[in-house]
């Protein structure tokens, strides 16, 4: 079971690395240039080595830790930003929100999924 500070530390901390730290560039061209997309995920991944280092110390599940952020982020990212500036662009507001929100949910389910799975092995 994952304590509730760690929950709580991950939640803050997703959404410092996604929202706080992503450029208006990174945002709006994320989408359709693999060069934002990737920009942006390696930051945000970046953005986790405390957080692994601490939970991890230097061990292997530490750099697992972030290429697993890494990967898992850039795939969720490069396939929802295309689907939500799609939905944006045809003003479909409400499924643009719905979208955000499931990319979101990915993106918690994959750091605790990851989290889960190497603090037992």
């Amino acid at each position: 079971m994952i304590g509730y500070w760690v929950v709580l530390i991950m939640i803050l901390m997703h959404w410092f690395a996604d929202f706080v730290c992503q450029t208006d560039w990174q945002a709006k061209n994320k989408s359709s240039n693999n060069k934002a997309l990737l920009t942006h995920t390696y930051v945000y991944s970046m953005l986790w080595i405390p957080f692994a280092l601490y939970t991890f110390g230097y061990s292997p599940k530490f750099s697992l830790f972030i290429i697993i952020t890494f990967i898992a982020h850039t795939i969720t990212d490069y396939f929802t930003s295309r689907l939500n500036t799609s939905l944006y662009k045809k003003n479909k507001i409400h499924r643009f929100f719905i979208s955000i929100g499931f990319d979101q949910v990915l993106h918690y389910v994959q750091l605790g999924l990851t989290y889960k799975l190497l603090a037992n092995v």
